[in-house]
């Protein structure tokens, strides 16, 4: 666990400027709580976690004084939280809640998208729990072009791909492996043992994967280092090649790392 202080910067910059009186001391209000998810996913080394403090319009909309700190190295959830707000940044007529977002690459990967309610004049601990983030999207969710090869890798998207061979071997019969990435470029999918997701990136033709992240269920060795093997060869992936139902994941010299063909 960590604790940092996270510190909300207010709209006073205009005023410190135009101003050559001293500063006065302002009071600060502090937020303190936990935020945690229930899959059972480690958290990448480079993740990190931005706790916002949010008001509510009349439509519910809410607007952001936000603060930010790194997740240690080591950092796993429950993570603690200190959030020191200026108090001349709170106003008496208005509603607030606490968002918190856990990303890695700087790509969301838990976030709580309904605020927890918090009140600033009796800023008791929060427990905020996160849900992995981004949501599935809709069916009518379009593929965005990528440097004119929408055509190409539009036939990746919302297909599951089971993995046949990893590094020119035959992956275990009694493992169903697979990757399926989203038109939003968020990817994922099974490694034999546990779920897993990234995010698939593109330059042109080529395709790399970030972080993976996992849950953290317990298999045999030989299907827990098949695995490990897999999650290897995908941050090994720095292209790819589209073979009828086959999809051929690459490494920078082109050689093949995966073949996987679609379910």
């Amino acid at each position: 666990m960590f604790s940092r202080k996270l510190w909300a910067v207010g709209a006073v910059l205009l005023a410190a400027v135009v101003s050559l009186e001293p500063a006065l001391a302002v009071d600060q209000i502090t937020f303190t709580g936990e935020v945690t998810y229930r899959e059972r996913i480690a958290l990448p080394p480079d993740a990190d976690l931005t706790v916002t403090l949010v008001t509510l319009d009349a439509k519910g909309v809410p607007h952001a004084i936000g603060a930010t700190a790194p997740i240690d190295a080591e950092g796993q959830v429950p993570l603690q939280f200190v959030l020191d707000v200026r108090s001349d940044a709170i106003a008496d007529d208005l509603s607030y809640g606490l968002i918190a977002e856990i990303r890695s690459g700087g790509v969301p990967l838990f976030r709580n998208r309904t605020p927890v309610p918090v009140d600033p004049g009796l800023p008791l601990p929060a427990m905020i729990i996160v849900n992995l983030d981004p949501p599935p999207p809709s069916p009518e969710t379009e593929p965005v072009p990528v440097d004119g090869e929408l055509e190409v890798t539009a036939d990746l998207f919302d297909t599951i791909w089971q993995v046949r061979n990893l590094n020119g071997r035959a992956v275990f019969d009694a493992t169903e492996v697979s990757l399926s990435i989203a038109p939003d470029r968020r990817a994922g999918g099974n490694g034999g043992c546990n779920s897993y997701f990234t995010e698939a990136m593109f330059d042109g033709p080529a395709l790399q994967f970030g972080p993976v992240a996992g849950t953290r269920m317990a298999c045999d060795t030989p299907v827990m280092q098949q695995e490990a093997e897999y999650f290897a060869a995908l941050q090994a992936t720095a292209g790819y090649e589209l073979a009828g139902e086959a999809l051929y994941l690459l490494d920078a010299e082109g050689n093949p790392l995966v073949r996987l063909v679609r379910q």
